[in-house]
């Protein structure tokens, strides 16, 4: 049992006080701030935001728009602690919304053309400069073999699969080769979220 002040003291949210009579399973939590039951709070806050919704879309676009730094700052620590999470939720929206996804990356490739364009010639470049001239024919036939599955895997499971490479080509602190064994058929959200990072 903690009592209001001695919360107070250890600078805590909540308190046991005297027992709500519609909530009597609590055992008298209540808030610091204004006596009240926790349960009540919320159903008042609950109530409150359905009756003035246009409101609260309002001030949330107001703070977003007046505080973007914050928001971003937000979502990154968020993304970084729930990093399983995150993946299995994209992935599961991309598969429940395949069409969507991909009418929506058809318009950005459509809209952003030159810059698509341009980043497809660099990213064809290096792949050039970064495969060995010792592979053989069957290192060839290994490579094309990754990008046949990709592609295979695209069209049977209804989402998009890239051939990432597990050093990146263009690695900020390392660089890999364009090798059979530096390749990985993986999730193509998988692949856009690693970037050109390389986890050891």
């Amino acid at each position: 049992m903690t009592t209001r002040k001695a919360a107070i003291v250890a600078k805590l949210t909540r308190y046991n006080g005297k027992v709500c009579v519609s909530h009597p399973e609590l055992n008298g939590l209540r808030y610091v701030s204004n006596f009240g039951c926790i349960t009540c709070a919320l159903d008042t806050v609950k109530r409150y935001q359905e009756a003035n919704r246009g409101l609260m879309r309002k001030r949330n676009k107001a703070y977003r728009l007046a505080n973007p730094e914050k928001i971003q700052a937000w979502h990154r620590d968020w993304r970084a602690k729930n990093a399983a999470h995150d993946s299995a939720r994209k992935q599961s929206y991309n598969e429940r919304n395949s069409a969507r996804v991909k009418a929506r990356y058809k318009k950005y490739y459509i809209d952003n053309y030159p810059k698509m364009l341009a980043k497809r010639n660099k990213q064809h470049a290096t792949k050039l400069q970064r495969t060995p001239k010792w592979l053989d024919v069957d290192d060839l036939w290994l490579i094309e073999q990754a990008y046949e599955l990709s592609a295979m895997r695209t069209k049977m499971l209804g989402f998009a699969w890239h051939v990432d490479h597990v050093i990146p080509l263009r690695g900020t602190t390392v660089s890999g080769l364009h090798v059979p064994t530096n390749l990985c058929v993986v999730p193509a959200v998988v692949n856009l979220r690693k970037g050109n990072r390389y986890a050891e």
